[in-house]
Order: structure tokens, then C-alpha cells, then sequence
């Protein structure tokens, strides 16, 4: 297993456990969710259900002992679970083009059953939804410290957020835990999809079913449903005879389906059932589960569909009942036409993979395949009613329904009695005006059907014209889509070329350029090691957290064999005063200010620090200006800006690597700036003026004068230019001398 899962798990309350089954069933019976490992293999259970075996097999467990680990969500085990089976990648989306909770609503709407994950281009953590037949949980790690958060708290963070995010189909198998007394299923007489189980609880692969449709061939692999009864009461005797009691097969369950109402669960045999066990129409063409659908067991929805025709053991009457649940039921108890339609069109919505781009919602028509076998499903059966009704046989051979056998009996009778009625003059002439036009009602009905039926074809034809015209433009694209991969290869094997070509000599910078192309970044070795709000919090000291933490440097050029000045390109950057007053302000500032006891006197500056977490060399700053009434944007620019995670301004540094000093005119623009961007942006904290030099006493008077300096101030915040009650920014004045930083204003 994943080892950052494994110490995730670890972290959640434990106990262990011993006597394999027996034991863990007591510990689950509460609706336990969470993990179990018997030291090699894993199981992650949800609300008592196994939903994941990884690193071993089930049956291993069943005279274990171990450790069990409850989770503080139930989002997390059948999060990892998830994980670990791997699942299929559908789709990717950005977050600015398709909303997360835009992919949330119609992955809920459609039963999706697997996971989202939000981490790439995310700078703040790791978020997680997961899926079970449309059911969310979500989950979010935030953070360098990888807060845990769950429920609508982790999913409101990651709505939030910007980046882009994989959407993965995942087949979970959702199970109970075997008996502690009976074992796994499969070494315990516990009966699989196929199965049979005697009276003596061996395990033995059940007959297959004599099958009345036509299109069934003697080597299918529709599985037995192992929960089918063999009770005399419910099913044929030996010789083939129907029960006296026959019952409408539907309510059969797989005992270990374990969702909510309403969930489309697929057997073998091509139809689908929701979570009570009632049919909701047939599976795809090919026979398969929907890609959308929760695999909970593989029992049939159930194979007792195909004992309501007549298909399944004891093929007597009995088994012949009406598409309603009867049996017997007369030609008129028939569903209407367009009930069984719309509950295939309903079936049909309920399978189709949600559009999760928002210009896919909304009116987009079913793909060719789900069409054409809806088209077909209801061609089928307008034909099979038609013979019904007319008493014709099927035309593979197969003999007229029951319904049909009985309507064709019942029209000699009719005649029979006119006719006799003719020639005695006392038949009934109303019981046959109502037969007649019975019958003629039919009739209309049948050609209705007909019409229907040509119609649906039509439209089946029309759509396999459009599949194909899509399919031409899908290689069309395709082909053009690896020529244009061609050429960016051939493109990129040219300028590798040209530079392997070019000298040594050409391949530098000015410092200007170097500078100019170049941030730094702020990251650590571990995440689980001391960071700089442990620092801002006093719990590690100086050389641990300079062990730990990593100024990092992103580059718009290449650096590989790159000179500046005639060094290396990491040389010369670790030598800039950008580089250097960066590392003090992260690694050293921290601890002097706490160490002279000014966290208070410096509050604003002290609290940005942790949050610093990349520096903008020759950056720039939005700002908001109003004049005259009207509102107007304007960018600063600076020799060092320092952002947090989300790009906000914290600090910006006018530096000074020259020999001359600092003069006045710098500190009156640092500081009329420094109101500006403190005026638009909250989390403004601080302006530096850093000179390698010294400052001139103009500079330091123009210093004073805007943190309100003198015998009088009342200030109880060290040099702080007050803009209102509570907003404002400190200015700092650095000197960088002797290889090192030292802060002269204010004093510490």
C-alpha cells in the first residue's frame, strides 16, 4: 500500500484484534469504518462493509489477528480504497472552465461511483471527492502540515480553489465480512455468482436454465443467481410442473448489496434493478455493467427476470408470467405501450455518463449505441405483442405466449356462440357488440404499434448515419492531431540542434536579464519537519529550521551551462543581495525579533512571516487609486516582492547594491507606495529600504517623520506608518555588511 496512506492510517485510533472473522465482526458490527491489517494484506471497510482488500486477499483474514484503525470519516477508507484499486482517469478539468460543483452536480445526478482529485497546479493541499452510486464524501489535505478536513468544510475549500482536476471511474466491490463460524466464499460453502449450496453446505455450480429467448445460445455466461430458491413452494418440481402458488419474482436481493434506494444495480442477463430489487429496464447492448453503475455483489438483477418469462427453472406454466408479474393474466391486463417506453427512457437517463462540461449539459442527445438499443428494445417488443396477439408462433421456433395462446382460444369461442346464437335467436347481441369492438380496439392498437415501431426504426437508421459521420470526423481529427505531434517533435529535435550548435560563449546573461527572469520560492525538505510556522510559534530553533527549509529558484531561460558575469548561473544568484535578504527574512528575522521579544511591537510584520512563501524579483504591484470620484488601477514595480501562496503582496524591498548611499528621494517613494499598496491590499505588512551601503540622514528624517518618530509618539507599534486605527504597515531600514543583514529600523 501507498506508504503516505499507510501513515495517514496510522495516525487514526487503534485496537487490535484476534480470532480472524469472529473478531473483526464483533469490532464492525457498529458500523465501523476504517482500516485492518494482519500485518501484510489491508482491509478498508465503510459503515461495516468491506470495500477494499489490498495487499492480500480476503480469506487471508479469516484466522488472523491484527491491528484495526478507526477512521475520523467515513470518506477515508473508501477514499483509499479507491486509490489503491487504481480506477480509470475519465476526464481532467480546470477549475476556471468547469466548476467543481458543476462536476459535482452531475456526477451526483448520474450514480457516478469513483473519485475526484484536485492537486495539480494547487498550491494549498491536496482535495478529494468521493463517489458511491452519486453519494459524495469529501476529503481535503491543506496545507504544508496536511491538515486533515472532511465533510462540507473540505468540500467548500476545494470549490474554492484553482487548478485542475482528474475525475476517476473506480468498480468498487462493497461486501460484508464472511461469518466468523462460516469463513470467506471461497473456502466456506459460501455460494458465488454460478453456484449452488446444498444441504450440506458444498458449493457446486448450478444447472443452467432452459431459455425461451431466441437469442440465447448454449454457451452464455449469464451467471445463477446464488440467492434464487429452491423451495418447492416457489419453483417447478423435478418433473417440470408449476407450484400451485406461483409469485412474481423481483424482491430477490444479493445479500450483500448494501446501498441506498433508488441505486441501478445490473445483473448478467441484461437488466437492471435499483436497490430494491425492482426492474428498471435492460442493460446495454453488449451485455456489460455501465461504466456508472456501483458493482455491490454479482448477483443477477435478478435472473429472477428471466423466470418472469418463463426462461428459468421448472419450465412449466408457471413460469410464463405476464411482463406485469401475474400469470394468466388476459391480453388486456398488458402494460400501456408507453408506460414500458418511458420506463426505458427513464432506465436510459439514469445510465448515461454525466456531461460535466458545462456546454454538454442540457439537451445532448444519447450516444448511438444507448439509442439504437432502445430503438431495438422497443421494436422487439411491439413484434412480440403483435404475434401475441395474433396467436403466431416465434418465428425461431419458440411457442406462442400464454397471454396469446388464451386470446386466440377465446375468438372461436366468440364466433362460435354468435353463430349458435344465430340459429336458435337467443344468443346475447350486446356481449357480442362488446367483443367486437373489443376486438377492433385492438386492432388499432396493433397498427398504432406497428407504426410506432417503423418510426423507432427510422430514427435507429438515422442515428447510425450520424455515428458514422462522427466516427469520420474522430480519425480525421486523430490524423491531425499526430501530424501536429510530428511536427512539435520534429520542431523540438531543430532547437536542440541549434543549441548543442551554439558556443559555449554565447550562452550568458547580463545580471539585469538573470535578475529580471528569476523568482525564489520558499519549500521545505519534509513537510513533517520544522517550517516557519513552527518558528513563528517558538517551537524549533534556528539550525533546525534552516535543516528543513529551501530556497528554491524558477527560471524563464535555461540554466544548464548558463554564465552570468562569467560564473554560474547558481553561483551568481546565491551571491545577489535578492537572494540574500530573502534567506535572512525567513530564516534569521523570525528568531531575532522573538528573541528581543518584539512579536508584539512588530504584531504585523512578526505574524506575515509565515506566510511568505515565494519572491518576485523585479515584481510588480496592483494597486487601487480614486480621483476626481472615478477608480483607477495602477502598477508598482519593486526590486523584491514577497507573496504568500495565493499571490497576495506580504513585503516589497527597494535594495541598494551600489557603493553610494541611500537617499532621501528612495525612502519618500518607498514609503508613498507602501500607503498605496497598504490602501488596497490587506495583507500588506511591510516596506524594506536595504542598502549595502549606509543611508543618508535625509533618508532616515523622511523615515521618521512617517512613523510619526519623537520624544511624543504614543505609537505602541514599532516604526509603523498609520494609515487608520488598524491598518497601516511597518518600515523597515536593513544594512547588509560582513556577509550578513542587520535590521537598524526600528531598533530591536
Amino acid at each position: 500500500m501507498d506508504a503516505q496512506r499507510r501513515e495517514a492510517i496510522g495516525e487514526w485510533d487503534d485496537r487490535s484484534f484476534s480470532d480472524g472473522f469472529a473478531g473483526l465482526g464483533r469490532i464492525v458490527s457498529d458500523g465501523f469504518s476504517g482500516a485492518a491489517t494482519d500485518g501484510t494484506g489491508w482491509l478498508f471497510f465503510a459503515d461495516g462493509k468491506v470495500v477494499g482488500v489490498v495487499d492480500g486477499t480476503l480469506d487471508a483474514f479469516a484466522d488472523a489477528s491484527g491491528t484495526v484503525y478507526r477512521a475520523p470519516d467515513e470518506a477515508l477508507p473508501v477514499l483509499f480504497a479507491m486509490q489503491e484499486l487504481g480506477g480509470e482517469p475519465r476526464a481532467k478539468y480546470y477549475t476556471n472552465d468547469t466548476p467543481l460543483t458543476e462536476a459535482d452536480r452531475k456526477l451526483s445526478q448520474g450514480g457516478f461511483t469513483g473519485y475526484v482529485e484536485l492537486s495539480e497546479n494547487v498550491l494549498s493541499g491536496d482535495y478529494y471527492v468521493a463517489y458511491t452510486g452519486g453519494e459524495s464524501m469529501a476529503a481535503a489535505y491543506v496545507g504544508n502540515a496536511r491538515r486533515l478536513e472532511t465533510g462540507e468544510e473540505a468540500f467548500d475549500l476545494a470549490a474554492d480553489e484553482v487548478g485542475i482536476y482528474t475525475v476517476y471511474e473506480v468498480d468498487l466491490d462493497v461486501r460484508p465480512l464472511p461469518d466468523g463460524a462460516e469463513g470467506s466464499a471461497g473456502d466456506s460453502g459460501i455460494a458465488g455468482p454460478g453456484e449452488t449450496t446444498d444441504e450440506g453446505g458444498e458449493v457446486a455450480a448450478a444447472e443452467p436454465a432452459d431459455s425461451a429467448d431466441p437469442t440465447a445460445s448454449a454457451g452464455s455466461d449469464a451467471a445463477i443467481d446464488p440467492t434464487t430458491s429452491t423451495d418447492p413452494d416457489t419453483a417447478g418440481d423435478a418433473d417440470g410442473e408449476p407450484a400451485d402458488e406461483p409469485e412474481a419474482v423481483g424482491d430477490d436481493r444479493n445479500p450483500s448489496v448494501d446501498d441506498a434506494p433508488g441505486t441501478p444495480v445490473e445483473g448478467d442477463d441484461g437488466t437492471s434493478a435499483d436497490a430494491t430489487g425492482s426492474e428498471t429496464g435492460p442493460a446495454a447492448d453488449d451485455g456489460e455493467r455501465s461504466p456508472d453503475a456501483v458493482r455491490i455483489g454479482d448477483a443477477d438483477a435478478p435472473d429472477a427476470a428471466d423466470a418472469a418469462e418463463g426462461d428459468g427453472p421448472g419450465d412449466g406454466d408457471r413460469g410464463r408470467a405476464s411482463p406485469t408479474g401475474g400469470n394468466g393474466a388476459e391480453a388486456g391486463d398488458a402494460p400501456d405501450s408507453e408506460d414500458v417506453f418511458s420506463e426505458e427512457a427513464e432506465w436510459r437517463e439514469q445510465k448515461s455518463i454525466p456531461a460535466l462540461d458545462p456546454s454538454e449539459a442540457g439537451g445532448k442527445p444519447r450516444a448511438p449505441d444507448e439509442r439504437r438499443a432502445a430503438s431495438s428494445q422497443r421494436s422487439r417488443s411491439v413484434d412480440e405483442r403483435g404475434r401475441a396477439e395474433r396467436g403466431e408462433s416465434d418465428p425461431d421456433g419458440g411457442s406462442p405466449s400464454p397471454r396469446s395462446t388464451r386470446g386466440s382460444a377465446s375468438t372461436p369461442s366468440a364466433v362460435s356462440k354468435r353463430d349458435s346464437r344465430g340459429a336458435t335467436g337467443g344468443a346475447d347481441s350486446e356481449r357480442v357488440r362488446k367483443l367486437e369492438a373489443a376486438l377492433e380496439e385492438t386492432e388499432t392498437e396493433r397498427q398504432s404499434l406497428a407504426e410506432e415501431r417503423d418510426r423507432l426504426a427510422a430514427e435507429r437508421d438515422e442515428i447510425e448515419t450520424e455515428r458514422d459521420e462522427l466516427a469520420a470526423e474522430v480519425d480525421r481529427l486523430e490524423t491531425e492531431t499526430e501530424e501536429l505531434r510530428e511536427e512539435r517533435d520534429r520542431l523540438r529535435r531543430e532547437l536542440s540542434d541549434v543549441k548543442d550548435r551554439l558556443p559555449d560563449a554565447e550562452r550568458t546573461l547580463t545580471p539585469g536579464e538573470a535578475r529580471n527572469g528569476t523568482n525564489l520560492f520558499i519549500r521545505y525538505d519534509s513537510k513533517e519537519g520544522a517550517t516557519l510556522a513552527d518558528a513563528h510559534d517558538g517551537s524549533v530553533d534556528r539550525e533546525t529550521l534552516r535543516e528543513n527549509l529551501r530556497v528554491e529558484h524558477h527560471t524563464s531561460f535555461e540554466t544548464d551551462g548558463l554564465a552570468v558575469d562569467g560564473r554560474p548561473f547558481e553561483e551568481f544568484l546565491a551571491d545577489t543581495i535578492e537572494y540574500g535578504f530573502t534567506r535572512w527574512l525567513v530564516e534569521d528575522l523570525p528568531f531575532e525579533v522573538r528573541g528581543t521579544g518584539n512579536e508584539g511591537t512588530l504584531r504585523d510584520l512578526y505574524d506575515a512571516l509565515p506566510e511568505v512563501d515565494r519572491a518576485e524579483i523585479g515584481g510588480t504591484v496592483s494597486i487601487e487609486l480614486r480621483e476626481g470620484g472615478e477608480e483607477t488601477r495602477e502598477q508598482r514595480t519593486f526590486d523584491l516582492v514577497l507573496r504568500d501562496r495565493m499571490g497576495h503582496p506580504l513585503f516589497v524591498a527597494d535594495l541598494n547594491d551600489s557603493r553610494d548611499p541611500t537617499p532621501e528621494g528612495t525612502l519618500e517613494s518607498l514609503v508613498g507606495n507602501g500607503r498605496d499598496i497598504a490602501e488596497s491590499n490587506e495583507t500588506f505588512a511591510g516596506a524594506f529600504a536595504v542598502t549595502e551601503s549606509f543611508f543618508e540622514p535625509g533618508a532616515l528624517e523622511t523615515a521618521s517623520d512617517a512613523v510619526g518618530g519623537g520624544l511624543f509618539s504614543r505609537s505602541k507599534r514599532a516604526s509603523f506608518v498609520k494609515l487608520s486605527r488598524k491598518q497601516g504597515f511597518h518600515l523597515c531600514l536593513v544594512e547588509a555588511r560582513d556577509g550578513g543583514f542587520h535590521m537598524t529600523v526600528p531598533d530591536l
